[in-house]
């Protein structure tokens, strides 16, 4: 049996006798035949045996390939089944994003989906296993679910595209009426805010428009200039009708029944391109209600949830496709820790940065926050890098920068004196779930601490780690007990206080 084996690896290799020389051959055929494979699995043509089927893509050639390590061919099975996983993932990736592999951070989007493939992949069925030599490889048909892929990719896809701004407008009438409250803006601000999308502020966006949403959900065209002003990168119209379409009266109380209809368009900004467009119908059916706009609310309620999930995603992987280097998407820039002195000299610089025909507009600075939007033609890394000269940068995706400004002041002291001198409390907070929520907590802090002690933040994956350090010379230093009562007074639970650390946990909202 061994002589037979040997026979075969070495065909055409009539000088390679010795063990070692064999087993080095037969890694580098390995090694050659993962490579072809890898090529296979990101080649176009890899995505062709890919098809939709009721929600699900079928994959009718998964492959994946493994070493048979010291005979064990069901461990080798398992890893060539893991590899068929991901190259139906990949397959999937493909199918459903166009070019996304050419944008900004995709290796490690692809990474934290391969991670969950066991949830993602269903049905695996081998069709085909063979062995040749110590490499055994296995094909085989599978399903990946398009919901359940939405939930782990569509949000990946927003953060790489960093995050694009969605102007929301809709015409609402029950009966002949506009409601005073639309349900259906309501609820898709809500559906695409959580989705991870920017929201332009919806009545900003009328006062500024002064448009007919009817003659807007008609020619879209119309709004694309006001929307470009607005830095919106997508337009979604929105049109929703209800009325009674039977009414009695029953023991004196009048009942209604009520049918209704919504449609939502996703328009492109810089194109006016309708990239997406969902219509869903309902009505209160055999439960009538006793008013109409009751009835209204219920049913757009629930199609604005089916309709803006069938397209929330759909929108991003749409503007993936046409690239990143969308027109309309800008840099956002969100900086802590800024004094109202410091805006003025950091827009500045910001504008320098940004060059000829670069703009800067500054959506807000409220506790010590800043937040603005660059356009130009540098990168997010690019603002990074440069910002941090006087910040220090917390998170930077393809189009979102965020950071805390560096405490301006003399130079200190060697490693050794400050640690014999200064006085230095460390507070960790978990459960700060909004990088927005960091600002107010340090200026709190600081407040409190007043000119007597120095407040540097970090804020990192919903915890927010402050630094209190009060110099030899400092009067009125506040203890870590004194402290963690402070913090308690803005809803802020210390689980331990030692002499120089807190570790505590945020609770609730804030009202700054």
């Amino acid at each position: 049996m061994t002589n037979n084996r040997k026979s075969k690896l070495c065909y055409n290799q009539p000088n390679i006798q010795e063990n070692g020389a064999s087993n080095h051959m037969k890694k580098i055929l390995f090694m050659m035949t993962v490579l072809c494979g890898i090529l296979l699995l990101n080649s176009p043509a890899s995505l062709a045996s890919v098809k939709t089927e009721k929600g699900v893509y079928v994959i009718d050639d998964a492959e994946g390939y493994a070493y048979i390590k010291d005979g064990k061919k069901s461990a080798a099975r398992e890893e060539a089944k893991r590899m068929a996983y991901r190259d139906a993932i990949e397959k999937a990736l493909g199918a459903c994003v166009s070019g996304i592999d050419k944008i900004e951070g995709y290796n490690t989007t692809r990474e934290k989906i391969f991670s969950k493939t066991s949830g993602l992949v269903k049905n695996f069925k081998i069709t085909n296993e063979a062995v040749s030599g110590d490499m055994l490889t296995i094909t085989g048909t599978c399903q990946v679910s398009e919901k359940s892929l939405d939930g782990v990719l569509g949000p990946e896809v927003i953060s790489m595209l960093g995050n694009p701004r969605v102007m929301i407008l809709v015409d609402e009438r029950v009966g002949k009426d506009a409601p005073f409250v639309s349900t259906v803006e309501g609820e898709l601000l809500r559906i695409f805010e959580k989705a991870g999308y920017l929201i332009v502020d919806p009545d900003q966006a009328k006062m500024l428009l002064s448009l007919d949403p009817e003659k807007a959900f008609n020619d879209p065209s119309l709004l694309a200039g006001a929307a470009r002003t607005l830095r919106a990168d997508i337009i979604i119209l929105g049109r929703a009708v209800a009325g009674a379409f039977a009414h009695q009266k029953i023991h004196g109380i009048s009942l209604y029944g009520v049918s209704g209809t919504v449609q939502l368009k996703a328009v492109l900004t810089q194109t006016a391109y309708q990239i997406s467009s969902r219509t869903i119908s309902g009505g209160t059916g055999k439960k009538p209600v006793q008013t109409v706009g009751g009835g209204a609310t219920r049913i757009f309620r629930s199609a604005v949830s089916q309709a803006a999930e069938d397209i929330v995603y759909k929108i991003a992987y749409s503007m993936a496709s046409a690239g990143s280097s969308l027109g309309g998407i800008t840099v956002n820039i969100k900086l802590a820790g800024a004094s109202f002195k410091d805006v003025e000299e950091i827009e500045e610089r910001l504008r320098e940065f940004a060059g000829t025909g670069g703009e800067l507009f500054e959506r807000s600075y409220l506790n010590g926050l800043l937040e603005v939007d660059l356009v130009s033609g540098k990168t997010a890394r690019n603002v990074a890098s440069f910002i941090s000269d006087y910040a220090n940068v917390e998170g930077v995706t393809s189009q979102t920068v965020t950071a805390r400004m560096l405490k301006a002041g003399p130079v200190q002291p060697t490693e050794e004196k400050v640690e014999a001198a200064n006085k230095v409390i460390n507070i960790h907070i978990d459960n700060v779930k909004r990088f927005e929520d960091s600002a107010p907590i340090e200026r709190a802090l600081s407040d409190f601490v007043g000119k007597h002690g120095d407040v540097v933040g970090k804020y990192e994956d919903t915890a927010l780690n402050l630094t209190v350090t009060y110099p030899a010379e400092a009067e009125n230093v506040k203890t870590a007990h004194e402290i963690a009562s402070f913090l308690k007074t803005i809803d802020i639970r210390a689980d331990s206080v030692q002499d120089d650390s807190i570790t505590a946990w945020k609770q609730g909202g804030w009202l700054w």
